[in-house]
C-alpha cells in the first residue's frame, strides 16, 4: 500500500501537478491504498504461493489485533480542541447527521440488506458517525464471534468507498472543489450522487 501511494505522488508531482498546481494524492490517507495493496498481494499469492504458506486462522488473529489498536489509535487521536473551536458547526452537523443516520439505519437496512441486516447495518452506522473504527466496534460488538458476513461483507464494501470518499480522492478534492466552484454546487453535487446511489440500492439491489 505505501508503495503504491508513493508512486502515485511522484507521478503526480511530475505530471500533472506542476502543469494545474493542484495536488491531491498526497492527502489521500494510507488506509485505501493498503486496501488495493492486499488484494494485488492476495492475487499474487493464490497464483504462485503452491505451498499455501498462509495460515488464515492466523490471518484472523493478526486482523482482530490490527482492528483492535485502529478502534483505540482512532478514539485517542480526536481532537478536543479543534471541536470546541468550531462547536456550532459541529452541533448542526452532528444533529443532521445522526438524524440521517437513525432513518437510514432503522428504515433502509432492512431494504438493503437481504441478512443479517442489524449486524451489517450496524457498522455502515458506525462508519457514518465518523469513523471506519466507530463502524467495526460496533460490528464486533453485535457480533463478538463473526457468526455473521457483516464484518467480510464491510471490507468488501470498503475496496470502493474508502478509495472515492472514505478519505479517498473526494474527500482530499473537496476542500479544492469547494474554494474553486463554492459551497452551493458541491453540496447540489453530494445531494445528486445521495439520491443516485439510494435509488439503486432501493430498487435495484434491495432484497427479493
Amino acid at each position: 500500500g505505501y508503495v503504491i501511494q508513493q508512486a502515485l505522488i511522484f507521478l503526480e508531482t511530475t505530471t500533472w501537478g506542476p502543469l494545474t498546481g493542484t495536488y491531491l494524492l498526497e492527502f489521500i490517507p494510507l488506509f485505501p491504498f493498503a486496501m488495493i495493496g492486499g488484494i494485488f498481494l492476495q492475487i499474487f499469492l493464490d497464483k504462485f504461493d503452491i505451498y499455501r504458506t498462509l495460515d488464515r486462522d492466523l490471518i484472523v488473529r493478526i486482523q482482530g489485533f490490527s482492528l483492535d489498536v485502529l478502534i483505540v489509535s482512532a478514539i485517542a487521536t480526536l481532537s478536543l480542541t479543534i471541536i470546541g473551536e468550531n462547536l456550532i458547526p459541529f452541533l448542526i452537523l452532528a444533529v443532521v447527521g445522526i438524524i440521517w443516520n437513525l432513518v437510514a439505519f432503522i428504515y433502509l437496512a432492512p431494504i438493503m440488506f437481504p441478512s443479517y441486516w442489524f449486524e451489517r447495518g450496524s457498522g455502515n452506522f458506525g462508519q457514518s458517525m465518523g469513523m471506519t473504527a466507530t463502524g467495526i466496534l460496533l460490528m464486533k460488538l453485535t457480533d463478538p464471534d463473526n457468526k455473521s458476513p457483516a464484518l467480510e461483507g464491510f471490507g468488501y464494501k470498503q475496496l470502493l468507498f474508502e478509495p472515492i470518499v472514505g478519505g479517498g480522492i473526494f474527500t482530499a478534492a473537496s476542500v479544492t472543489l469547494i474554494f474553486q466552484f463554492g459551497p452551493e454546487v458541491v453540496l447540489v453535487f453530494s445531494l445528486v450522487m445521495l439520491l443516485l446511489w439510494l435509488g439503486i440500492g432501493l430498487f435495484y439491489f434491495r432484497k427479493k
